[in-house]
């Protein structure tokens, strides 16, 4: 008897140290189920979620599996688990995330939105879920639609970063041309003795499939000299948060240099940082100019603030020249107020270059307010004031004032 009861409590203990055993079990197979899903081996991840499942209904181990399920393209069999997740727990945000990526894998846009719009519908501050569903317009070539999402969003929500991004990028697949024609007038004080600069340009730009161009023709009237000036840029996109700037320009006119070369690249970083590197190539009648480029900018609630700096060797020493540039949206991302503050000469702008390579050392401080707008989606209007002091002398930085207004017009 003693015996037989000593081999029950042996057999009773020996099922709590396995129960225990395989309960401990359970707990690290979860985490092995993910580094083994992460590090590409999806069958076993699924083998040990299976495990698991099998002792009852976990969401988490649910959801692990069926996005293993939707990485293999393994679309309905992704379905039906994660659809059970949906039943067992109804607005399980995560659920709906995994649904519409399967279904956007699987190109089945129209169910990919619903499945956004449930989320929505559910936690309306979810900004990621309406972020999505236009990213999915967007593949579907459903570009109107897409735009609409983004604007009527920033018109509630101003200042987000990266609807901003996209919805400007996005218009451009809605109305991919674009005509713009802009005119500067410089005034000048007495110091100078100069009458008024005037510069005229006229551009077009298409989106294509690699990215924008831009063909445009400048006009300048200065020291009673007229001259053209013709330049193409191209911005081809090479990933969802890259791309890069090119430019060739060239002139017979002593206004502008004979020859202008451009290259840089941008990078979207996280936190909503952008960052760029490139040069610029100047020929001008007797000599070369490299110059060499960067900028960091952030979008920080409804404003964007970035700072670029200008670096050019010379025989004569090293100059360098940068700007500050701060712009406050509001509803559009061609809604804006601009300030912009720059010292020495930039060779980005038509308006300080001449024949003349020396101009590039000059001692020059500028403060600029811009104000940019959309109307009907289509004409954009610009009007912009600028003060300055250029050194014409050793030691003499007398002042000028800029007016210049832009108006383009997308379709």
């Amino acid at each position: 008897m003693q015996a037989q009861l000593k081999i029950k409590i042996n057999l009773f203990l020996f099922t709590v140290l396995i129960a225990g055993l395989f309960s401990e079990l359970n707990a690290q197979t979860y985490e092995e189920a993910q580094k083994f899903a992460f590090n590409g081996e999806r069958i076993k991840a699924r083998n040990i979620c299976k495990q698991i499942l099998l002792e009852g209904f976990n969401s988490d181990v649910a959801l692990l599996m069926g996005r293993t399920y939707a990485w293999d393209g393994l679309y309905d069999s992704a379905r039906v688990v994660l659809n059970e997740v949906l039943i067992q727990k109804p607005g399980n945000m995560e659920a709906f995330d995994a649904l519409s990526d399967v279904e956007y894998w699987s190109e089945n846009y129209e169910k990919a939105v619903e499945y956004c719009d449930a989320a929505i519908k559910i936690d309306p501050g979810d900004n990621s879920f309406v972020l999505k569903k236009a990213k999915i317009l967007y593949s579907s070539e459903a570009y109107e639609n897409a735009v609409n999402v983004l604007e009527d969003f920033l018109s509630k929500n101003p200042g987000q970063p990266e609807f901003i991004r996209k919805l400007k990028d996005y218009r451009l697949d809605l109305m991919k041309n674009k005509i713009k024609i802009n005119y500067t007038v410089d005034f000048f004080e007495k110091d100078y003795n100069r009458d008024p600069w005037q510069i005229a340009a006229l551009s077009y730009s298409r989106k294509t499939k690699l990215g924008s161009v831009i063909a445009r023709a400048n006009y300048a009237n200065r020291f009673g000299n007229k001259g053209f000036q013709y330049e193409i840029d191209a911005y081809p996109k090479f990933t969802e948060s890259s791309y890069v700037y090119l430019n060739y320009g060239f002139s017979n006119n002593s206004l502008f240099p004979k020859n202008r070369y451009g290259l840089e690249w941008y990078q979207n970083l996280p936190k909503s940082f952008e960052a760029s590197l490139g040069m610029r190539l100047l020929q001008f009648s007797n000599s070369y100019v490299d110059i060499y480029t960067a900028t960091v900018g952030k979008y920080t609630g409804n404003y964007w603030v970035s700072l670029r700096s200008y670096v050019t060797p010379n025989i004569s020493g090293t100059s360098v020249s940068g700007s500050l540039q701060i712009r406050r949206y509001f509803s559009d991302p061609e809604n804006y107020l601009g300030l912009k503050m720059g010292y020495g000469v930039s060779p980005d702008e038509n308006r300080d270059l001449l024949d003349s390579p020396e101009r590039l050392n000059l001692k020059k401080g500028s403060v600029r307010l811009d104000y940019n707008h959309i109307l009907n989606r289509r004409l954009i209007l610009n009007v912009g004031a600028e003060w300055g002091t250029e050194e014409i002398h050793s030691g003499t930085l007398p002042g000028y004032y800029t007016l210049d207004a832009s108006i383009a017009w997308l379709f």
